[in-house]
């Protein structure tokens, strides 16, 4: 590992998340493992400029406008665009000038077959490390499973394979959208419906052969199509859709939190709190607390 030359203002909203990752001596040896992942609402004064770190670096577009400087070019990137970059080259991000923020979902990676990817995609896109992704990519369900495999402070060769998978999807997200090419997941349309249908009624009573019965499939069949392809279970996806939502509201309104329960499709609000403080590690009132003593400091 060589000395990265670092410096940055973090000026990232209280929600944001950043999780860093000790892969297995296993999987350093031999997959594509993260190093670190996050999602990131950044503010105006958001900006990162390094080198020297031997790591590759895919972020992706959610909202707002960033810039990014690289190699001699200068990349403008909004919703729906993604650059890729080895980090041993400098670089420099930022929340674009004018813009107020910029979400971005992004990973550092590295090992496996991460450097043949990356001059394939470079290749294919006339050595240029931005690119726009198809509509319906899948994306942003990748990164947010990549996500959800680190929830815990501890992790393990199971987690890392699961997420050196992830990875190679994402790769190959951004190779082919180089490519111009359509479809570039292949994601069953049945799973691509099933995540809209939780996203739109996460506050309803969702089982597993509920879904099954929507999409005429073996339960069992389905929950390893959707967990193949999203990298979730059909009810950890409601599950992070319904603490997302919570999280929302608990930053934009006055509700109690037993209210926010039930608006979430949580009907005990003892068990939303003990579910809050297992996923996020603190209590909704402390999120909205911490929140909001951040925003009065901003």
């Amino acid at each position: 590992m060589t000395q990265a030359n670092l410096s940055y203002e973090l000026d990232i909203a209280g929600e944001s998340i950043w999780r860093t990752v000790s892969p297995s001596p296993a999987a350093r040896a031999s997959l594509a493992y993260v190093q670190e992942l996050g999602d990131f609402q950044a503010g105006a004064d958001y900006y990162t400029k390094r080198e020297g770190l031997d790591s590759y670096l895919i972020k992706y577009v959610l909202s707002g406008e960033g810039e990014l400087f690289y190699e001699g070019q200068r990349y403008v990137l909004s919703a729906g665009q993604g650059f890729w970059i080895d980090c041993h080259k400098a670089q420099y991000y930022r929340t674009a000038p004018g813009a107020d923020s910029w979400r971005v979902l992004w990973v550092h990676f590295y090992g496996g077959a991460s450097r043949a990817y990356y001059e394939m995609f470079l290749g294919l896109n006339g050595g240029l490390n931005a690119v726009t992704l198809p509509p319906r990519n899948d994306t942003e369900s990748i990164l947010h499973g990549l996500i959800h495999t680190y929830r815990s402070a501890q992790t393990n060769l199971a987690a890392d394979i699961r997420a050196s998978g992830l990875l190679n999807e994402l790769m190959v997200q951004f190779t082919l959208a180089a490519t111009g090419m359509p479809g570039n997941s292949g994601m069953p349309e049945c799973v691509r419906d099933a995540r809209a249908y939780l996203l739109e009624n996460h506050a309803a009573h969702i089982t597993l052969e509920d879904l099954a019965r929507r999409y005429s499939m073996n339960k069992y069949y389905f929950l390893k199509l959707f967990k193949r392809h999203t990298g979730l279970t059909p009810n950890e996806y409601l599950i992070v859709t319904r603490l997302n939502r919570a999280k929302e509201l608990l930053r934009t309104t006055d509700c109690s939190i037993a209210q926010i329960s039930t608006e979430v499709g949580i009907e005990n609000p003892s068990h939303f709190i003990n579910l809050f403080r297992q996923r996020e590690g603190l209590t909704p009132g402390q999120f909205r607390q911490n929140w909001y003593g951040l925003s009065r400091q901003r």
